[in-house]
């Protein structure tokens, strides 16, 4: 039943299952049963609720691992599409009024009026225990993190609580946004702003050619102005209520322990800047 491999994360590995219609979602050994079963009941409450979400169809374990059955969400991710363009020297038409940027935000704020019945995670609690204790923050700094999240303005919104630029797949029919385990109830400036740090923060891969370099540079806050004005005009709320948000998904994305040095460095000068320290 276990098919060709046709993605790899952090915390996985997603193979075809079952034919052509099914994946299945292996996790690694060091992920435990409760957050799979969270990541399952996330995922069926989004997609019950009409949210694009990919079909969760069962739990399972294979060859001493956890895993979930999903739908088979065929498509390139946003980073597919957006390397494609780079490598090509396509201009990024941000303007344009179906690019992929204005799907995302589109997206999003579709998954932000949803139905929050099924999601019963706090977003700021959950913020907290995803940052942990990262080794390039000091016990102040941490302290004075925890306190600026606890300061952030409360809202009661459903959030997808990853907006990883590789969770929001480009298929034909819709676009759909995978990895619901972090899912909370909250504030949705959080996943618009996590969209935001990337855009701005990213470092390219090394091998990345000095002249594709140069390009992303002059495009990048462009990117960001586009992406959140789309937000801001579909939802009502401001860019600056967007903004504080930047200090604790830089801190959430400074914990994967998959950035590379100067990614790193970039993220912790933003987080000691804004907390002054």
């Amino acid at each position: 039943m276990l098919g060709k491999c046709i993605g790899v994360g952090s915390s996985c590995e997603v193979y075809e299952w079952d034919g052509e219609e099914k994946a299945v979602k292996l996790f690694h050994t060091n992920t435990s049963r409760e957050e799979v079963e969270l990541e399952y009941r996330n995922s069926a409450a989004a997609w019950g609720n009409g949210l694009p979400a990919a079909r969760p169809f069962e739990q399972l374990e294979w060859d001493n691992r956890y895993g979930i059955v999903f739908e088979k969400v065929v498509g390139p991710t946003f980073v597919n599409r957006f390397f494609e363009q780079l490598y090509a020297f396509q201009a990024m038409d941000y303007e344009y009024a179906d690019s992929d940027l204005r799907k995302f935000a589109r997206v999003l704020h579709d998954i932000h009026s949803g139905d929050v019945s099924g999601i019963a995670t706090e977003q700021k609690g959950h913020l907290k225990a995803i940052i942990g204790r990262p080794s390039l923050l000091t016990d102040e700094e941490l302290v004075a993190l925890h306190n600026y999240i606890d300061q952030l303005p409360d809202k009661r919104r459903l959030c997808h609580g990853d907006t990883n630029v590789n969770n929001f797949i480009l298929r034909d029919t819709a676009p759909v946004m995978i990895d619901w385990m972090h899912a909370a109830i909250g504030n949705p400036a959080a996943d618009v702003a996590e969209v935001c740090v990337t855009i701005l923060y990213a470092v390219l891969p090394p091998e990345t050619p000095p002249d594709v370099n140069a390009f992303f540079e002059t495009s990048r806050e462009t990117a960001c102005r586009i992406f959140v004005d789309e937000y801001c005009n579909l939802s009502g709320i401001s860019a600056a209520e967007i903004r504080p948000w930047h200090v604790p998904v830089a801190a959430r994305q400074l914990s994967s322990g998959a950035l590379s040095d100067e990614q790193e460095r970039k993220l912790v000068a933003l987080i000691r800047t804004e907390l002054g320290l």
